[in-house]
């Protein structure tokens, strides 16, 4: 603890105080100045960015915390009340367990702030190793609208998973298991090669390996003689039901190999 009573547990990432993403400074007047249980109070700082800080015993024993301006705006409630939360967490003693649960949810707070951040049409935060955020909106195609689309029309509206660009430059497409930074449950996540945003692909493609990607979901990995069979029989017959099957899997080979070499080369899709 430092001599003036705060606590800044991202020191140690060399990270500097910065200049504001948004909003004006009168916003942070105009927010509550409490979590929402009443114990923990809220300040904010223009100069920070990457950082917030706890200060001990402000109010009956609850901490304060020091945030950036930017997350006095509405959007960053949900950050603000795992702020919250991780400053009760961080002025108690340092036991094994304690110091996990700070970890977790310095984790799951900035998961939030970088989300966030995107949906608002800004650039996240340095991940410092955290997962990216969800972005299902490209240049060309909003993968939500293809998936609502292949979910209906495949899956009776059955499937339950949430869709993103993948950050990959590779070219693959693949499904995963998240975990939500607000209610700790996993989910699944499809992930889109961004090959596929590109004015070249026609929208059967991006459906086709949409539909590829929902089958991985509902179909899971088959073991046989000790090995894992990802596209075994029935999800190879489950995958010849898609309605372009033939034009996706040759737009597949054919074009988007190209499309990765041009990202390769940072050229425009």
């Amino acid at each position: 603890m430092a001599d003036n009573g705060q606590m800044n547990f991202f020191d140690q990432l060399g990270l500097p105080l910065e200049e504001p993403i948004g909003p004006d400074p009168a916003l942070a007047r105009k927010m509550s100045k409490c979590s929402a249980n009443g114990l923990v109070h809220f300040k904010y700082n223009p100069r920070m960015k990457r950082s917030i800080r706890c200060k001990a015993n402000f109010l009956f024993g609850h901490p304060e915390v020091l945030l950036p301006e930017y997350m006095a705006a509405p959007e960053f409630a949900a950050a603000r009340e795992l702020a919250a939360e991780w400053a009760e967490h961080a002025v108690k003693r340092k036991t094994k367990k304690n110091k996990e649960i700070v970890k977790d949810l310095v984790a799951r707070f900035w998961t939030v702030v970088d989300q966030v951040l995107v949906d608002k049409g800004r650039a996240p935060l340095e991940s410092g190793g955290r997962l990216p955020p969800i972005r299902p909106k490209g240049k060309y195609f909003n993968l939500d609208d293809v998936l609502e689309a292949i979910n209906h029309t495949y899956f009776e509206d059955s499937l339950q998973c949430r869709i993103t660009w993948s950050n990959r430059v590779g070219g693959l497409s693949y499904h995963s298991m998240r975990k939500d930074p607000l209610t700790g449950e996993e989910f699944h996540l499809i992930s889109i090669s961004k090959g596929y945003d590109a004015a070249n692909c026609p929208l059967y493609a991006v459906a086709g390996v949409v539909y590829h990607e929902c089958l991985h979901v509902v179909i899971p990995v088959e073991e046989k003689n000790g090995r894992r069979v990802v596209h075994g029989r029935v999800f190879r017959q489950r995958e010849r039901q898609y309605i372009y099957y033939d034009e996706w899997i040759k737009w597949h080979k054919e074009v988007l190999p190209r499309n990765i070499r041009a990202m390769h080369r940072h050229k425009e899709l």
